[in-house]
């Protein structure tokens, strides 16, 4: 084989494997509900992240950037899954109010729902991955401050079914959701059904 073809071949398969690099999926077997969304951040002074963002003013809002990516902590589960890298999430507070959050184990907790059968369906933990069973996981208090902004990494899914995804973040003391933006991606049916 000639030099230059080597050369080209070997240029060919490089490039190749950095594309693929960009963004592994998280196996759905490795898939847990309670480990889905990592806190990577917390932030203040929203107008920068508003003006950056294009999200709006006044309001408590939850945007994912599926053209964003943001690294899993080095603590991370999905690290240790092979996932180092997600979609960049914010969940941003402008108003001068704190929101109180729902919580576990003192993270947010935060819902991923797929569009599956014409509905929005919770994406369920894979059956084999541990559950939370102790009731005290709910007691601590997580709030967002006025004029704030936490930053989260959403790793993507592997799965046969391209659909529809979003999230959803829990006040404390109201019924009233925050709801993401959808994006899309791919879940396996054993999430769904």
């Amino acid at each position: 084989m000639k030099k230059s073809t080597l050369l080209l071949l070997l240029v060919i398969f490089s490039f190749n494997k950095a594309i693929s690099q960009d963004l592994v999926c998280l196996n759905y077997q490795f898939y847990n509900t309670y480990y889905d969304v990592i806190e990577t951040a917390r932030g203040t002074n929203t107008d920068l992240v508003l003006k950056n963002s294009g999200l709006k003013p006044n309001q408590i809002e939850l945007r994912v950037f599926q053209d964003s990516l943001i690294e899993f902590p080095k603590w991370s589960l999905h690290r240790r899954k092979g996932v180092s890298a997600g979609f960049k999430a914010i969940l941003i507070n402008s108003t001068s109010n704190e929101v109180s959050l729902s919580n576990m184990d003192g993270k947010i907790k935060i819902v991923r729902q797929a569009f599956y059968k014409n509905k929005w369906k919770h994406v369920k933990s894979y059956n084999r991955t541990p559950r939370r069973v102790c009731g005290n996981s709910y007691m601590t208090k997580r709030i967002i401050k006025g004029d704030s902004s936490i930053l989260f990494a959403v790793p993507c899914i592997e799965g046969n079914i391209k659909t529809k995804f979003r999230l959803i973040a829990y006040q404390k003391n109201s019924k009233t959701p925050i709801y993401s933006n959808e994006f899309l991606g791919f879940v396996s049916k054993e999430l769904v059904e």
